[in-house]
């Protein structure tokens, strides 16, 4: 089906792929793993023909072949029937279209009858459970929504092989069992599936086999049924095995209120003319890690939104450290609750590093000595000393992530929300996260984690919220959370950790 030999990519001096070499055989389901920043995204795009027929590196070398034929010499129009492909930053794929028009886009684009544009629309919109979708526009919906469009999207034409980056990011865990249960149909059909994760556990009821990626190269096939208990190899690539040992982070004992969300009913309203958040009400107090969890279109985005000032409310108020915020601006908000996207893309918006986390410290004044130097102490305490003249733009998604950390660490806020972030499933960038959520929680500060990823939740979280029906319908432990009546009627499953400390 898909052949890679001796594939070297580089960007800059050192290549990112050196001799790589992969084989997929047709109605495989290939899990590729590795560090954030291992180059899986590079690898796909070298398999999905991106690289070099659409994007030209500076160093490219090697042989892609699919179903035979050499890549290199493929009319684009047969070789992009033939692959779908959803990449990790899938904003990048969308426009502000309806949810039917982007799905039927593609066919559209090859002049599809408009009766089979609209049956297979149909149909991918039923198997997806996105029908509560029609009408609405992609740009409107939730994250999780919008990946799963992409992936109907990129399905839609039945390509031969299908490559997702990171598919499972921002799927709650209800949307990541109806993705794989479609993928394994798709694949028994007799395509191929090729997908990099950092989360294999979403994959292990369908994956065949696991490639891991370090260092430029890729491991042999191996079979995923016989890594899923030996948690080394998963380790040696430099990502959390799919069971592991539990290790919680010590929980300092909360202090004074910091946020307070109280009786929120939003301006904003869903299709049926319901507010997204209905009487919705927190707390969080200091030294507190609070995980927030709930479906996706549940309304956690709009809260956090309400937070920073970015939504209306209707009713209700908001109060930064015992201070009425509602008439406050969204600078002076974000001066105390900091936000970092899974996305950093979004928010940066200077020409270095280190102004950016000058501009976090002094709310866009000039910085004098004192804050210069707190700036390099940051970006030397989140291994990014190096880089302070380099442009934000030209970091790596992970280096970006370390960046939000440190700029929502030097600002001094109050609190700050992370929103799924990216470095939960790597080992290096983990411990970043765990250091900068002991360095707010020990300064007196606190952490709001909005995540799908339970297990994230389950170890790292103080206390977690289930979002639900527009208001918080349980607030406890993560150890309560998992037992409660609002969670099963969810019907997820609970985190794969044993009371004792040891994964199931």
């Amino acid at each position: 089906m898909l052949t890679l030999k001796d594939v070297t990519v580089g960007f800059g001096a050192a290549p990112v792929l050196t001799g790589a070499a992969l084989d997929l055989t047709a109605g495989e389901r290939l899990l590729v793993c590795g560090a954030t920043g291992s180059a899986k995204s590079t690898l796909l795009s070298v398999a999905s023909g991106i690289i070099p027929r659409l994007v030209t590196p500076a160093q490219f070398a090697g042989e892609v072949t699919i179903e035979g034929q050499p890549v290199a010499r493929m009319a684009k129009d047969d070789l992009f029937a033939r692959i779908g492909l959803v990449m990790q930053s899938v904003e990048e794929q969308l426009w502000d279209l309806g949810v039917e028009d982007l799905i039927a886009f593609p066919l559209e684009n090859r002049g599809v009858a408009r009766r089979e544009i609209r049956a297979r629309t149909d149909a991918l919109l039923t198997r997806f459970h996105l029908d509560a979708l029609r009408g609405r526009r992609v740009l409107t919906l939730s994250g999780g929504e919008r990946r799963m469009v992409a992936i109907a999207a990129a399905m839609v034409l039945s390509p031969r092989l299908l490559v997702l980056d990171e598919p499972t990011t921002g799927l709650d865990p209800a949307a990541r069992r109806r993705l794989t249960d479609t993928l394994a149909e798709t694949v028994e059909a007799g395509a191929a599936l090729l997908v990099a994760e950092q989360d294999p556990a979403a994959f292990e009821a369908i994956a065949t086999s696991v490639r891991f990626l370090a260092d430029g190269a890729v491991s042999e096939r191996l079979a995923f049924r016989d890594l899923v208990g030996d948690e080394r190899p998963w380790r040696r690539a430099g990502v959390l095995p799919p069971r592991r040992r539990r290790s919680p982070l010590p929980a300092p004992a909360p202090g004074g209120e910091l946020l307070e969300v109280r009786d929120v009913t939003t301006a904003l309203r869903r299709a049926d003319g319901q507010p997204v958040l209905d009487g919705a009400g927190l707390s969080i107090r200091a030294g507190e890690v609070v995980g927030l969890i709930g479906r996706n279109g549940a309304g956690k985005t709009t809260l956090f939104q309400t937070i920073l000032g970015l939504a209306p409310i209707a009713r209700g108020r908001v109060a930064i450290e015992g201070v009425d915020a509602s008439g406050w601006t969204v600078a002076r908000r974000a001066r105390r609750v900091a936000y970092l996207p899974q996305n950093m893309r979004r928010i940066l918006f200077n020409m270095t590093v280190t102004e950016e986390v000058l501009f976090a410290i002094t709310a866009g004044r000039p910085g004098d000595d004192a804050a210069r130097a707190a700036a390099q102490a940051a970006l030397d305490r989140y291994g990014l000393g190096a880089l302070g003249e380099a442009n934000p733009f030209a970091l790596s998604a992970r280096q970006q992530a370390l960046l939000g950390l440190a700029c929502a660490d030097a600002t001094g806020a109050a609190v700050a929300i992370l929103d799924e972030p990216l470095l939960a499933r790597d080992i290096a960038g983990r411990a970043m996260l765990d250091l900068f959520i002991r360095s707010m929680t020990e300064a007196g500060r606190a952490v709001m984690l909005i995540s799908h990823d339970l297990d994230l939740i389950d170890e790292v979280s103080t206390r977690t919220l289930l979002l639900d029906d527009g208001r918080i319908v349980f607030d406890g432990t993560s150890a309560q959370a998992w037992r409660c009546a609002a969670f099963h009627a969810l019907g997820w499953p609970a985190p794969a950790f044993l009371p004792n400390g040891m994964a199931a």
